[in-house]
This record gives structure tokens, C-alpha cells and sequence, in this order.
């Protein structure tokens, strides 16, 4: 009885363990330990400052979005300029959140592991104005 019941317990132990291996399989971001590169970005009319991003592959990055005049937003492009659409993208999330739309006087928080090297395009998700076209930036990542 008492082999039995060990039995029991590895298989339940290995099934336990394995489903905590295919979670951050799944979701490759939480499975990230290291702290995250905060970087603030100001949107306002019609510019995002900074509009030029760098940083490290492998990081965690967060990129707090403020603005204090209207709405806008940031929408990230998964995948580095030149690449195909249909593969990995570049730009790892924990949830879907390639897309951040904030108010006047709020701050909302986008956050991802940079994986691949290369420039990625961003821009308003939100249609601010006449100059709304022109509010776009790169996000580049670097080795």
C-alpha cells in the first residue's frame, strides 16, 4: 500500500510540475525574472517624446504612457521592419497589449520582453487631430 500511494504522489508531483513548464511555455514574458527597463513616453499633440527607443534584447521593458493635453494612444508593431508577419513576433507580451489608449492627465502602462533585434515602428492609436498622421516612433533593439 505504501509503494501505491508514493506512486500516487510522483504522478501527481510530475503532473504538477509539468503544468507549471507548459504555463511559461505558453507565456514566455512571466517566465522572465529581471527587472524591468522602465522608459516614460509623453504623447501629446502631435509628437511622442522620446521618438526614438532603445533598448537591450532579452529586456523587460515598460513604457509608461502619459499625456496631459487629450486622449491618445501607442500601438506597437510586433514584428521588426522587413520581417514577415506570420512568424514569431519580436515583441513578447504577457496578454495581448500591443495597444494602449490613455486619457488626458492618466498614465497606462505597456509592458513586453524585447526578443528579437531590430526597429519597430509605433504610432497613435488614437485619432487626436489634424497632425494625428505624424505622431509616430521606432522602438530599437538592440544586441
Amino acid at each position: 500500500m505504501r509503494r501505491k500511494n508514493s506512486f500516487i504522489f510522483t504522478i501527481v508531483l510530475l503532473s504538477f510540475l509539468s503544468s507549471i513548464a507548459l504555463r511559461q511555455a505558453q507565456n514566455p514574458v512571466s517566465g522572465t525574472a529581471q527587472s524591468p527597463q522602465v522608459i516614460g513616453v509623453t504623447a501629446k499633440k502631435y509628437e511622442f517624446l522620446p521618438c526614438e527607443i532603445h533598448v537591450k534584447k532579452g529586456a523587460r521593458v515598460q513604457l509608461k504612457l502619459r499625456t496631459d493635453d487629450s486622449a491618445h494612444g501607442l500601438k506597437l508593431d510586433l514584428y521588426p521592419e522587413g520581417t514577415r508577419k506570420d512568424g514569431n513576433p519580436g515583441l513578447l507580451f504577457d496578454q495581448t497589449q500591443d495597444n494602449a489608449k490613455v486619457k488626458k492627465g492618466q498614465e497606462r502602462v505597456i509592458e513586453f520582453v524585447a526578443a528579437r533585434t531590430g526597429t519597430y515602428d509605433f504610432k497613435c492609436s488614437v485619432q487626436c487631430g489634424s497632425g494625428h498622421r505624424r505622431m509616430i516612433g521606432k522602438l530599437i533593439v538592440e544586441e
